[in-house]
């Protein structure tokens, strides 16, 4: 990248030079070039979040030139690729959905899965047993009976959910690794390993568990509300603005970015279209004190105002 060669304090006169001359032979040439530059701004407040591995806006500590460097070369991984993540569960999973995509799924045993957008799923049935997991994204799970009597599990990173005969939701397109779980119909045993947690929840319940395994409250939720995604909608009731944008994010192409505590924490009430999220962000910041910049087309960052 041109850019990082110039800021990375090896770059000459002759160097400088080139750039501004490539810059100044057209319109385009230009806005990449100033396009670039807000890149590597935002870039050099990028940090890693120890605890979850994730890439963050803003700085920790100061930032020496090769943190910058990592800083970009993350951004450009994010922004260039994107969906690396996606791209590795779309060759090691057994059924997976891109940006914006979603599928259904008819299960060995006639239960149904539908899957939503930037999704993974594996399955697993044997004479004992049947279960799936989600690798990464949402999944809305239709059990039917077993005359073999087979549990029907659904493993979430740490979380498993049992299904007690019904119809359930996973969810981990959450911020910070979160998963949610949430019933519309019977009840399912959700069980958390590190955490050696089990809640059992009733249809109309749903329970968000943290990355470390831990559940919280139990609240309830409207069914509709639950699997409007399925018809292309994300319904927030008090959802804090990160849960907002992490449902958004599965149907953009670029990377959401929220920059500060602030705008994350707020509390939307509100019915958002997934089919058209650059819409909803608009939406969302003509009801918000927030402000929308979109640098790129591969990078929109979300702050307070």
């Amino acid at each position: 990248m041109r850019i990082v060669r110039l800021h990375s304090g090896e770059a000459g006169e002759n160097d400088w030079a080139e750039f501004r001359r490539w810059r100044s032979t057209s319109a385009e040439h230009e806005a990449a070039a100033a396009e670039a530059e807000l890149l590597w701004n935002d870039a050099s407040n990028l940090h890693r979040d120890p605890r979850t591995g994730l890439i963050k806006p803003g700085r920790r500590k100061p930032v020496s030139r090769r943190a910058v460097l990592g800083g970009i070369g993350a951004a450009a991984l994010a922004l260039g690729g994107l969906r690396v993540t996606g791209a590795l569960q779309g060759i090691l999973s057994d059924h997976t959905t891109g940006t914006g995509q979603t599928s259904v799924i008819d299960l060995p045993d006639g239960s149904r899965a539908y899957l939503n957008a930037a999704s993974a799923l594996n399955i697993d049935f044997s004479p004992q047993r049947r279960s799936a997991e989600l690798v990464g994204g949402q999944a809305y799970f239709e059990v039917v009976g077993d005359p073999l009597r087979r549990p029907f599990d659904v493993k979430a990173g740490d979380v498993t959910a049992s299904a007690l005969g019904t119809a359930f939701d996973v969810n981990r397109n959450l911020p910070d690794g979160a998963t949610e779980i949430t019933v519309t119909e019977h009840m399912v045993r959700v069980t958390s390993v590190s955490a050696s947690q089990e809640i059992v929840l009733d249809a109309g319940e749903t329970v968000i568990v943290s990355r470390d395994g831990h559940a919280g409250p139990v609240t309830t939720i409207e069914k509709s509300a639950a699997v409007a995604w399925r018809s292309g909608l994300y319904v927030a009731e008090s959802r804090s603005l990160a849960q907002v944008v992490a449902a958004l994010q599965a149907y953009h192409e670029g990377w959401l970015v929220i920059e500060d505590d602030k705008a994350r924490l707020l509390r939307v009430n509100a019915v958002l279209d997934l089919r058209t999220p650059a819409s909803s962000l608009d939406a969302l910041a003509s009801g918000l004190p927030i402000r929308i910049r979109r640098l790129s087309r591969f990078l929109t960052v979300i702050s307070s105002v």
